[in-house]
């Protein structure tokens, strides 16, 4: 099981010049921007007091399941729990912590039908965490 206290950080630099710009984060046809609700359910799922991770940016590379559902972050965290065999001390740390993290896409499981999507979605947290999409690398 992945452990965070051996994840290596990135510098600022390196983390900013690993994402999509802000424009296309804001850009409502290529992301989707986890609202209250979805964090919300995310911190239930985490086990997490009410608004702990309000505040906030999340989001998911704008995809929809074969099921018909838009797929969020929580999506994103389901799947970290279910196939990626993290614990939710490693989701947590990586959300809050203070270290900057880029990783390869991966896919991700449909929370409401448990299909895994067609391709790996980018996925970003402009506070931390993120991936590197297709178009920069």
């Amino acid at each position: 099981m992945a452990d965070y206290n051996s994840v290596v950080s990135l510098s600022r630099a390196e983390f900013e010049q690993s994402g999509p710009s802000e424009a296309e984060l804001e850009d409502e046809t290529k992301s989707t921007k986890s609202d209250d609700e979805d964090i919300a359910r995310m911190e239930r799922l985490l086990d997490l007091r009410e608004g702990m991770l309000a505040g906030d940016r999340y989001y998911l590379e704008r995809m929809y399941c074969r099921c018909g559902r838009l797929l969020t972050m929580y999506d994103f965290v389901f799947t970290g729990l279910v196939d990626g065999g993290h614990s939710k001390s490693l989701i947590v740390h990586t959300f809050v912590g203070n270290k900057l993290v880029v990783n390869e896409p991966r896919r991700i499981r449909c929370s409401a039908c448990g299909e895994i999507a067609r391709h790996s979605p980018w996925y970003r947290m402009p506070q931390s965490y993120g991936c590197r999409p297709a178009h920069l690398e």
